[in-house]
């Protein structure tokens, strides 16, 4: 009998789910894009985790998907609002709080405007869990919401943390046979990506 053969790269894909919590994480490549309602813009960074049991959850996810026209995971994905005249607080916190910690995050980095240069920077990341729905069906993920201090990552020093973003329906009797998710990504077939390039396996390039 005459066996078939394999594809190394058409395995299946990790399984493991990423817990929320805290984590060190390392930017793999960031761009500016401008916002897609048409006001103001956005640094769109893409990073994975670096340090810890989950160490390369994103890349390993993304050199196992088959697809020709394969993408960095969405949850493998940062969107920092860039301020403009007439921002919310909230935007000016973020935008201060992401390079205040990415600096005292790297020994004598400083942010001098230059996109390309985050690449390669480390920074602590507080996860939470924030549900979407599709078509009727509820999807779990695990996304950063705020950054911190990588050593405070370490030491386990992060303070307050994120509060879940969760559908209402589902702490109200919503059918848990619908959240059919899948178990790493939180999203029906890994579909929903966005747009990075590769370079080699272990180094991603916008």
């Amino acid at each position: 009998m005459n066996l078939p053969s394999y594809s190394k790269t058409k395995r299946a894909g990790s399984s493991r789910k990423l817990p929320k919590g805290a984590y060190v994480v390392e930017i793999r490549g960031a761009r500016l894009e401008p916002n897609k309602n048409g006001g103001g813009s956005h640094i769109s960074i893409a990073f994975d985790i670096v340090e810890g049991d989950y160490a390369g959850i994103y890349a390993n996810l993304y050199r196992t998907n088959a697809k020709e026209n394969k993408k960095w995971p969405l949850d493998g994905m940062y969107y920092l609002t860039v301020p403009s005249d007439g921002c919310g607080v909230y935007v000016w916190k973020n935008w201060n709080s992401f390079f205040s910690d990415l600096e005292d995050s790297n020994g004598g980095f400083v942010f001098k405007g230059e996109i390309l240069s985050l690449a390669g920077k480390r920074i602590g990341g507080k996860f939470r869990i924030e549900q979407t729905e599709y078509k009727g069906v509820i999807y779990d993920h695990t996304r950063l919401a705020w950054t911190c201090v990588a050593d405070d990552v370490r030491i386990g020093n992060t303070g307050k943390m994120p509060k879940d973003k969760l559908i209402e329906r589902i702490t109200s009797g919503y059918e848990a046979d619908k959240r059919n998710v899948n178990p790493f990504t939180g999203r029906p077939d890994g579909d929903d990506f966005d747009s990075v390039q590769e370079e080699t396996e272990e180094e991603i390039i916008f």
